[in-house]
């Protein structure tokens, strides 16, 4: 038994989130995984049944303190006073998380885009339903009160022109630059200013609507 388990539990999920992000999970395997992690396989193979364990513990620790973010802004009140500012401040809070998730963020994606995929892990980004605890789903019902079309639209608005330009704009920002010689300080101002003149100019002509 190991001295530190949560350390070690820990430094083989790190390790298997770069091995992941560099190889694919179907390209990954565990011995890479413990050879990353400095730690044998029996180990790994202690806390985790399988390499797909590992995955879903990555994806599920990552979804539920994203959706975490959102009802804390939420129940302190996010939008009900100065709503734009707020709005930015959260989406800078949000994409600064996403930006230090980097490794498993691009897993996402790619586990997203393979064509035997069952659940989509992307979508998870847009559906906190499936990500938060009951009761706290409750303390935000008036937040989501709205009716099934209204639902499906901002749903549809948010994951298309809300979350996706971030998830692209993180995971490609370094071969855009290489590509298109840009520093990344110009390439983020170009990329506010695209997303100042489109999805908060949505949300602008949209009076009454928090989010």
């Amino acid at each position: 038994m190991e001295k530190h388990p949560e350390e070690s539990r820990g430094r083989i999920l790190a390790a298997a989130k770069k091995v992941f992000a560099q190889k694919g999970y179907s390209g990954a395997r565990i011995d890479e995984i413990a050879g990353e992690a400095a730690v044998n396989k029996a180990l790994i193979y202690y806390y985790f049944k399988s390499k797909e364990a590992i995955l879903n513990e990555l994806f599920t620790v990552f979804f539920r303190h994203s959706t975490e973010m959102l009802l804390d802004f939420v129940e302190r009140g996010g939008f009900a006073q100065n709503p734009e500012e707020n709005k930015r401040k959260f989406e800078i809070e949000y994409l600064g998380y996403l930006e230090t998730n980097m490794d498993l963020l691009k897993i996402i994606v790619m586990e997203s885009l393979k064509s035997e995929a069952g659940e989509i892990p992307l979508f998870k980004l847009v559906d906190i339903s499936g990500n938060a605890p009951g009761d706290r789903m409750e303390n935000i019902k008036e937040y989501l009160g709205k009716n099934n079309i209204e639902q499906k639209q901002e749903m549809v608005t948010e994951f298309f022109t809300g979350i996706m330009p971030y998830v692209c704009y993180l995971v490609l920002k370094d071969k855009w630059c290489s590509h298109f010689h840009m520093t990344q300080a110009e390439l983020r101002k170009c990329f506010d200013k695209a997303m100042e003149e489109t999805h908060e100019q949505y949300h602008k002509n949209r009076p009454g609507q928090a989010y």
